[in-house]
Order: structure tokens, then C-alpha cells, then sequence
């Protein structure tokens, strides 16, 4: 079966958004941000996730939220799905109030076995076009893997010690909820707590890792630093309901980002760049 999930690549999609200032709007709202967004303005880094969804019949969801695999992802037969991580290339702003188009392509699809067992890698480009031209390019990593009832969170590797700019966060399961809503997003373990500990084991709901991208370039960007490319990769989860921390610290040319979990554990690194 694995085996034949070569064939998957090269498969694309293509969407269609209207970038609606009310959605900004409330995404500004579910983060305790004025709600001041206007036709014209320039849609923030990694906001466009907001807009485009992967719409599935009720018939078509897996038991876990997601659309079932088969559909435009390849039937991995693997049960659970984690967003491993990703870049982006920002070309021209999103503007608010425009129709964007979205393609998407199934790129690579790699197969290795960890720890926990057998894994399964997929990138997905996403190629966004407004007005005639392209405006970002996204590189997106999801990783498959085998589902045990008890499952133990790995122990996440230190964050680092120094930052040159910090903001801490203490979000509740109200602004998860409104998230997944926000982005479409069905899967379970961001809203149900029963299905979280009892099926996939983890100790309570999980933070959206897109959110928490999110939340990283919103850091970089509030220091006033151009913005050009950014790379980020996940390295633990992050749990209800501890608070946590998005840190950044500039370099020559490149600057360094991470959040960190209460305790003080890695959860995501990133780097962005002009």
C-alpha cells in the first residue's frame, strides 16, 4: 500500500478565496486584538490560512475531524497526522478585499520508521496568486504516523536561554475552539478533551501548530524587521492549560525564532529573513 502512494505525486487542487475583512476581524478578536481590519489593508503573514480550507462533507470526515485521506491527500495508512512543519516565500502583500486563488500540488512523498514506528512525510505546495501575480509561495510538511492508545509525549528539548524580544501567551480552549473555526479545521484533539486523552493520548487539548507559526511571525513583524522568507519546524506539542512563549532573536541578515513551553521546553524553531 505504502508503495503505492508514489503515484500521488503531482496531484493538485485548485481553490478560490474571497479575502474577507471580517475574517481578519475575527481572528484579531479571538487573539484580544482590535477589530479594525479594512478592504485594502494587508493581510498579516500566515493569515491567508484563515481563507483557504479543505471543505469535506460530514460524510467524507475521518473519526479523528479531518477529511478522510484519498480525497486530495494521499491514503497514507497511517492513522494520526501532525503538521511537521514548513516555509514560506512572500512575494506581495495579500490584500484584503481581493479574490485569491490558491493551487495546490502533492510534491514529495517520503517513508521512514522512528521510535514510535512506521512514518510517513507528505509535502504540499501552495502556490497564492491575487491580481495577476503571485503573491506567496507555501512549502507545507504533514507527517503520518501509527496511533497507540497510551501514548507517552516525548520529553521536548530545551528552548533556548536568551531572547532579544518575547511575548508570552496564556490561551484558553475558547480561542482554540474559535481557531478551529476559523480555519475549518475539524480535527478533534483542539477542542475535545475526552478524544484527546483517551484516543491519542495526549494530556489535554493541543495548540493549532499553524496558530503557533502564526504567532511567530506576528512576533518578528511587530519588531519592524523586513520580511521575505521564514522556515519553521515543530519539535513538541504544546498543551491546555499552560501558558507559553514566543521568543526571537535577530542576526546578521537571519533571525532566529522559537516558542517555548512553560517548563521550558522547545515546541517550535523557525528563521526568518528580507
Amino acid at each position: 500500500m505504502m508503495n503505492d502512494l508514489q503515484s500521488w505525486i503531482g496531484k493538485t487542487s485548485t481553490s478560490e478565496a474571497y479575502l474577507d475583512p471580517a475574517q481578519a476581524n475575527r481572528m484579531a478578536a479571538t487573539l484580544d486584538r482590535a477589530p479594525d481590519f479594512r478592504r485594502g489593508d494587508a493581510l498579516p503573514p500566515a493569515w491567508h490560512w484563515l481563507y483557504f480550507h479543505d471543505i469535506a462533507r460530514a460524510a467524507d470526515l475521518g473519526d479523528e475531524g479531518h477529511p478522510r485521506l484519498g480525497l486530495f491527500m494521499p491514503p497514507v495508512p497511517l492513522p494520526r497526522r501532525m503538521w511537521a512543519g514548513g516555509s514560506f516565500e512572500f512575494r506581495a502583500p495579500l490584500r484584503l478585499g481581493a479574490v485569491a486563488e490558491r493551487v495546490s500540488t502533492v510534491r514529495t512523498i517520503e517513508q521512514k520508521h522512528g521510535r514510535s514506528g512506521a512514518l510517513c512525510f507528505v509535502g504540499v505546495e501552495h502556490v497564492l496568486r491575487a491580481e495577476g501575480a503571485v503573491c506567496l509561495v507555501e512549502q507545507q510538511t504533514i507527517v503520518y504516523r501509527e496511533l497507540e492508545r497510551a501514548t507517552a509525549v516525548a520529553d521536548a528539548p530545551p528552548a533556548p536561554a536568551a531572547a532579544d524580544f518575547t511575548r508570552r501567551y496564556a490561551l484558553d480552549s475558547i480561542a482554540l475552539f474559535r481557531y478551529s473555526a476559523l480555519t475549518f479545521n475539524g480535527h478533534r484533539i483542539h477542542y475535545d478533551a475526552d478524544y484527546c486523552r483517551a484516543v491519542e493520548g495526549y494530556p489535554g487539548l493541543v495548540i493549532h501548530g499553524p496558530l503557533i507559526a502564526t504567532l511567530l511571525l506576528d512576533l518578528y513583524v511587530a519588531q519592524g524587521l523586513p520580511l521575505g522568507r521564514f522556515r519553521y519546524r515543530a519539535r513538541s506539542p504544546l498543551f491546555l492549560p499552560h501558558a507559553f512563549s514566543v521568543c526571537g532573536s535577530a542576526g546578521a541578515g537571519v533571525a532566529r525564532l522559537w516558542a517555548a513551553s512553560h517548563s521550558g521546553g522547545l515546541a517550535m524553531e523557525a528563521e526568518a529573513e528580507a
